[in-house]
């Protein structure tokens, strides 16, 4: 139990191929669906906006996002993505919108960002944060590429990510914390930084909006 475990922890980190991968990618769809959509609806996406997604995982958050954004606007959706697994599974989902030049996807880490400075109205991402190496170097960047007057929204379920924690199932997770997450934000510049707590029909869920002037 304990190497399936250990190997549960290393794909959620890092999604790749074979059952336990193919496991947690079923995990994130079914568990995450509903914090992507909520991420994408709570940044007031328009049909002009650069749309960002760090961590997109299947891509179910892109897809939402490309809906808000349609296919008449100047608008755009940009998915970064460590895991190249998930990024051929968002492709496989999503290739129309790449072809028609609404969607692009990159492999990449939130450390260096490969976009330019001030390029991005909207960003998100998905029980994210916490796997990243360095939470200030990621919020500094993050914070980089936004636009002024632009807006970011973490969206995560902190009860069943501290339930994965205490099982055992998510043991990179060492920066779950929300306030040390919050405090890298505020530290790198962001602004209005805050908390809500929501819910999506019965699912409870946290919200974390940041914003830059």
């Amino acid at each position: 139990m304990q190497s399936f475990k250990e190997a549960f922890s290393r794909h959620l980190r890092h999604p790749s191929t074979g059952p336990v991968g193919w496991l947690v990618k079923q995990f994130l769809v079914r568990r995450n669906g509903y914090l992507e959509k909520e991420a994408a609806r709570l940044l007031g996406i328009q049909p002009h906006d650069s749309v960002l997604e760090v961590g997109f995982g299947p891509g179910v958050g892109l897809q939402y996002a490309l809906g808000l954004i349609g296919g008449d606007g100047r608008g755009k959706v940009h998915g970064l993505e460590m895991s190249p697994d998930m990024i051929h599974s968002a492709t496989r989902r999503l290739h129309q919108h790449i072809a028609s030049g609404k969607l692009q996807l990159t492999l990449g880490n939130v450390m260096e960002l490969p976009y330019p400075d001030n390029s991005m109205d909207r960003i998100f991402h998905v029980n994210c944060y916490y796997f990243w190496d360095d939470l200030d170097q990621g919020c500094k960047e993050l914070y980089r590429v936004m636009s002024p007057g632009g807006t970011m929204v973490c969206t995560l379920n902190s009860k069943m990510v501290k339930l994965t924690i205490e099982k055992d199932f998510n043991k990179y997770a060492d920066k779950y914390d929300p306030d040390g997450y919050m405090t890298s934000l505020e530290r790198t510049g962001f602004t209005r930084v805050r908390i809500e707590h929501l819910k999506d029909g019965e699912k409870s869920f946290e919200a974390i909006f940041a914003g830059k002037e």
